[in-house]
């Protein structure tokens, strides 16, 4: 075995990792419903942010070890978040994303029409599309910690409507 196919092995390994991970913790027992609905609503508001949390310390350090690897970035909004839906998004999801949208006013719609993190809920099932909304909050941590590293203070949030494709709306605060 080639160290290719190694290294190859081991981020399979990793990302079914990840993905086994990040559904535990979605399918903890404080997303379960209870007796008292505002304890429920509280405590999946705190895992929520938790995990928004969690994608902004990944992509705030993930992003500093890909910044190092070029030279020159860019100063200009456009071109960070250019370089987020190339280099960074091609590190973690093995593409770039598919489509970047841009008012040229600080919003940005980043579209990837197979986020390969949604691939696995079903379109069908309320149940499924809910646990997607959720999931969905880690990445948007993860955008908004790579830009936050680059100078870029921005609100992120997240919709889809065909499965598994994935909106990232990206607004830049001043």
């Amino acid at each position: 075995m080639t160290s290719n196919q190694q290294n190859q092995q081991v981020n399979e390994v990793s990302e079914s990792a990840f993905e086994y991970l990040l559904g535990e913790i979605l399918s903890s027992k404080h997303f379960k419903n209870s007796n008292d609905n505002s304890l429920t609503n509280d405590n999946e508001f705190i895992i929520l942010q938790r995990l928004d949390d969690m994608g902004y310390n990944v992509g705030y350090k993930l992003i500093e070890k890909l910044a190092a690897q070029h030279r020159y970035l860019g100063s200009e909004p456009l071109d960070i978040v250019k370089f987020l839906c190339k280099e960074f998004w091609e590190h973690i999801f093995k593409k770039k994303i598919d489509k970047l949208q841009t008012n040229h006013k600080g919003v940005f719609v980043l579209s990837d029409f197979k986020f390969k993190w949604l691939e696995r809920y079903s379109s069908d099932d309320i149940a499924s599309k809910q646990a997607a909304v959720k999931m969905l909050h880690f990445p948007c941590g993860l955008i908004r910690g790579a830009l936050n590293n680059l100078g870029l203070n921005a609100v992120v949030n997240a919709e889809f409507n065909n499965f598994p494709g994935c909106i990232f709306n990206v607004r830049l605060k001043n």
